[in-house]
C-alpha cells in the first residue's frame, strides 16, 4: 500500500488526479470505477478542468459505478446515480456505451446485480477503482461481517451506515444497497482509497493497524498489490 499524506483535500484531490492522468495517458480506454460521495469530489473536479482543455483525452474513457442505494423514492437526488452523473458522467460527456450502471430504481435488484456483473465479467477488470471509507470501514457497500461477498450483490445496510450524515435525514431513507463485491474490487488493476472528512479518524487509524478482518472490510486492501491510500491530513485533527 502506497501511503500519500496530503495537507488538506485540496492537495489530496490533486495527488488523486496526478496518478489517474498518468494511468489514462498510459491506457486511454482503461475501465474507471467511479464512486460516488465527497471524498472522491475533487478528483473529479480536477478531471473535468482538464477536460474543457482536451476532451478527447478522454473520448475512450470506460466507466462502470461502484453502488448504489435501493428503496429510494423515485427522482431521489440522494441515489449516487444522480451524484456521479452530475459531478462525472455529464461534465465528461460519457455516453451510455461506455457506462455500466447500476439502476436505483430497479424493480428486480438480485436480476440488476446479476446483469452489472456479467457486464464487469466482459468488460473488466476495472483498471483504476477509486473508494471512499465508511465509518464503520465499508468499502462500497461491502459491509462489515462474517463473511464478504466476492461479486456484485444486494446489500444489508448495517446500522452505523444508515445512522450516519444526511442519510439519517432523509424522509425516505434508503433500505438496501447494491454494490459491487470485494472480488471486483480486488480485481482491480489499481485502486485509489480517499480518506476526508468528518469522523473518519478511527476508521483511518484502525486500516492503519494492518490488522485484516472481514469486520473491517477496507483491511482486505492490505492484500492488493497496487493500492495508493491518499489522506487528507485534516482528518488526523479532528477531535474525536
Amino acid at each position: 500500500m502506497n501511503i500519500h499524506y496530503c495537507e488538506n483535500y485540496e492537495a489530496m484531490s490533486q495527488q488523486g488526479a496526478e496518478i489517474v492522468m498518468r494511468e489514462i495517458e498510459r491506457k486511454s480506454d482503461l475501465l474507471f470505477c467511479v464512486a460516488s460521495g465527497g471524498s472522491p469530489t475533487g478528483l473529479y473536479q480536477e478531471m473535468v478542468k482538464s477536460f474543457r482543455f482536451n476532451a478527447d483525452f478522454f473520448s475512450e474513457l470506460r466507466v462502470i459505478k461502484l453502488d448504489e442505494w435501493g428503496g429510494l423514492e423515485e427522482g431521489s437526488t440522494f441515489s449516487s446515480e444522480y451524484d456521479v452523473q452530475e459531478k462525472f458522467i455529464k461534465p465528461l460527456e460519457i455516453g451510455e456505451d461506455r457506462y455500466i450502471t447500476i439502476d436505483p430504481m430497479t424493480e428486480n435488484p438480485k436480476e440488476e446485480c446479476l446483469r452489472v456483473q456479467k457486464e464487469l465479467s466482459e468488460n473488466g477488470p476495472i483498471d483504476i477503482c477509486i473508494l471512499g471509507i465508511g465509518v464503520n470501514g465499508h468499502i462500497a457497500l461491502n459491509e462489515p461481517a462474517e463473511k464478504l461477498q466476492l461479486d456484485c450483490h444486494v446489500a444489508e445496510l448495517a446500522p452505523t451506515t444508515l445512522n450516519h450524515g444526511m442519510i439519517k435525514t432523509l424522509s425516505h431513507p434508503p433500505t438496501f444497497g447494491m454494490t459491487l463485491g470485494i472480488g471486483n474490487i480486488m480485481d482491480s488493476n489499481r485502486i485509489i482509497l480517499f480518506i476526508s472528512g468528518k469522523g473518519k479518524k478511527q476508521a483511518l487509524e484502525q486500516l492503519l493497524t494492518r490488522e485484516i478482518t472481514t469486520q473491517f472490510p477496507a483491511s482486505m486492501l492490505w492484500l492488493h498489490p497496487n493500492v495508493d491510500l491518499i489522506i487528507d491530513e485534516t482528518v488526523l485533527t479532528e477531535k474525536q
